[in-house]
């Protein structure tokens, strides 16, 4: 018993954010490490909580190089995008499992973004999952948390384009509708296959979202 108390005190977690754009996902992760550190009570929370955060696609990695600027360029078709998110989250995969050994990894974007994303442009689901190679030595790591900051299109959209800037193929109105149906898909798709995910209300005030946050992912590792 004590063996396996001091295993579940020396657990670190491997947790993704997503969620539409606008939807605040980079401001609520931010938020989640100030928890932990600050707060003994949380769960695998102190102040001498090593936390690792990162994001996909990554800039480490050649293929997280090559999306960014395909999508940039709107120079990549559906089937190139969808291998180079893979091989970027696959080789990333090998590095959160060794930054998991000494520290928690918190992750900007994940498989549920190519999921859902590469539907919406036309790709099956089962296809998208298979290619992750899920459980195998060289496929995608499955995080033990999901977080999805849910938010209804024409929020996502108005907050978008509220920030001034020039409309990348998929902050596209049309694209978002899509998008909105195709990622609610996904996750319960996922769930099916023993998936930990938890959606939260991104359209309420920031405090709010933050504190339901805190919550749903205490009463989670808590098995509330």
């Amino acid at each position: 018993m004590l063996k396996e108390m001091l295993k579940m005190e020396d657990k670190k977690y491997f947790i993704t954010f997503e969620g539409m754009d606008g939807c605040g996902k980079d401001t609520q992760l931010n938020k989640l490490v100030s928890q932990i550190r600050e707060d003994d009570d949380y769960p695998f929370g102190n102040k001498y909580s090593t936390i690792w955060i990162t994001r996909e696609p990554t800039k480490i990695f050649n293929e997280g190089k090559q999306i960014s600027k395909k999508i940039r360029d709107g120079s990549v078709t559906k089937e190139e995008a969808t291998d180079l998110y893979v091989g970027d989250r696959i080789k990333h995969s090998r590095l959160i499992e060794e930054v998991l050994e000494n520290s928690h990894v918190l992750c900007s974007r994940y498989d549920l973004s190519t999921l859902s994303y590469q539907m919406t442009q036309g790709m099956e689901f089962e296809d998208l999952y298979q290619r992750h190679k899920y459980g195998e030595k060289d496929g995608a790591l499955i995080p033990d948390i999901t977080l999805v900051f849910t938010l209804p299109e024409e929020e996502a959209y108005s907050r978008v384009s509220g920030r001034g800037q020039v409309e990348e193929f998929f902050e596209k109105r049309d694209f978002q509708k899509q998008l909105e149906n195709n990622m609610q898909f996904c996750i319960d798709e996922l769930r099916k296959k023993g998936r930990v995910i938890i959606e939260i209300n991104a359209n309420q005030p920031i405090e709010d979202v933050e504190k339901e946050m805190y919550e749903k992912i205490y009463n989670s590792i808590n098995g509330v």
